[in-house]
């Protein structure tokens, strides 16, 4: 990796904070977003959006992207990494103009992220006058036409529907000036490389591109040493850190018990109030937890990457509007949905790497709020377990009579029972 030119090696660790320039220095952990030398307008969109401190990555990547660098930079869920790209954006294309064509791409690797971001350009940029459309897959491709037709500033989309639509209307992209590809390993691992390779094919040479990823595999490596211009790599340890505010507990179970365990956790130990996500292993798992709980009048949701979108469109909305307090998910349907306010997360199936662990459970206690991630672990997941705290680095301390404060115990055989007896 290092003889990609601008990068430093990922897995060196003396050289991870030196990739930054010298001009990123005055923007401290104590310094705000004033500190950057951004615009009014755009200040006045952070200010509004509830910001009030950068997040490491945004203090690192933020600078460089209005130097005009291209950056690839590794960050996990909930790292505040939208803002990375959003900020320096509205700073480089100011004001709208309605005839120049777009000038800024950000492209997703699914309809949720997607959404996402254009409900962030929309709070981000409240001040910024810039015309946002976003074109996906399953939507009408009339109305994508159209939303191209309007000559919009910023197009936010999936990569199939998106070169799907750059064929069908022969669209040139000469006028992009800005492009990102957001969790870019995700759109490696659906397999969008070859439409990737397309959409950069017909992109101005001129342009700056931003790349945002949680781990940098061989093909992503090769793709951004083809498709970006003396980059800057900006790593912050995505892999093994957790939030500080984030506790963890580790609940020991027999298989059958699983289920009471998890109906244990919701009934007994969380605020009905909170929002909790429960990962499961399959989208069968997935439907089992739904049907349960439905029968047991516990608020929940449900996505998995099959459901037909409009399903996860609606399904996603009754979670973050709070009309259910319960979301369950699996791993590859969970990528892209962001949920700022989650207060706890459950591993109902035990991840069986630890990279994935922290994936899950990063999305829990973000921008300074606290939150609790409980793990049903079976004793054929116990080698995963250790293998997460061998990765973190951290000791596993068991609950017993002589010591309260552990991470690893068991739930009382009484509350289990009560739940098999419903």
């Amino acid at each position: 990796m290092a003889n990609i030119p601008g990068f430093a090696d990922p897995d060196d660790e003396s050289r991870k904070d030196d990739i930054t320039e010298k001009k990123t220095k005055p923007s401290k952990k104590g310094g705000g977003f004033q500190s950057m030398g951004l615009s009014f307008d755009v200040l006045k969109g952070i200010t509004k959006r509830g910001y009030k401190i950068p997040t490491p990555i945004q203090r690192k990547t933020i600078p460089l992207a209005i130097e005009g660098r291209d950056v690839v930079a590794m960050a996990r869920t909930g790292s505040g990494k939208t803002a990375c790209f959003l900020i320096p954006l509205f700073e480089k294309l100011k004001l709208r103009i309605a005839k120049a064509g777009a000038r800024a791409l950000i492209l997703s690797p699914t309809r949720e992220l997607a959404l996402q971001t254009l409900k962030f350009i929309k709070e981000l940029g409240k001040f910024a006058s810039l015309k946002a459309a976003v074109i996906l897959g399953g939507d009408s491709m009339d109305d994508q036409f159209s939303a191209i037709h309007g000559n919009p500033d910023i197009i936010v989309a999936t990569p199939g529907r998106f070169l799907h639509v750059c064929i069908e209307m022969d669209l040139k992209l000469n006028s992009i000036e800005y492009v990102v590809f957001d969790e870019a390993d995700r759109l490696f691992e659906m397999g969008f490389g070859e439409q990737l390779n397309e959409i950069v094919n017909r992109l101005p040479d001129s342009r700056q591109t931003l790349l945002f990823s949680a781990t940098l595999p061989k093909m992503l490596v090769d793709f951004a040493k083809a498709g970006l211009s003396d980059p800057v790599l900006i790593r912050l340890d995505v892999e093994s850190k957790l939030p500080t505010e984030l506790q963890l507990y580790f609940i020991a179970i027999r298989h059958e018990e699983r289920l009471a365990a998890l109906l244990v956790l919701l009934k007994n130990c969380i605020d009905s109030k909170q929002q909790t996500v429960v990962f499961a292993a399959t989208k069968h798992h997935v439907e089992y937890l739904h049907c349960a709980l439905d029968q047991l009048n516990i608020s929940n949701t449900y996505i998995y990457s099959s459901l037909d979108p409009s399903a996860r469109k609606i399904n996603a909305a009754k979670f973050s509007q709070g009309k259910a307090s319960v979301l369950i998910v699996t791993d590859v349907a969970a990528r892209g949905i962001d949920i700022p306010q989650l207060d706890n997360v459950i591993n109902f199936n035990f991840p069986a790497k630890a990279k994935l662990f922290v994936h899950r459970v990063g999305r829990c206690a973000r921008a300074g709020r606290s939150g609790i991630a409980y793990s049903l672990v079976g004793p054929d997941e116990y080698a995963h377990l250790l293998d997460l705290h061998l990765f973190l680095g951290k000791p596993l301390t068991i609950v017993n009579s002589s010591n309260n404060d552990g991470i690893v115990g068991r739930i009382p055989q009484s509350l289990l029972e009560e739940q098999h007896e419903m």
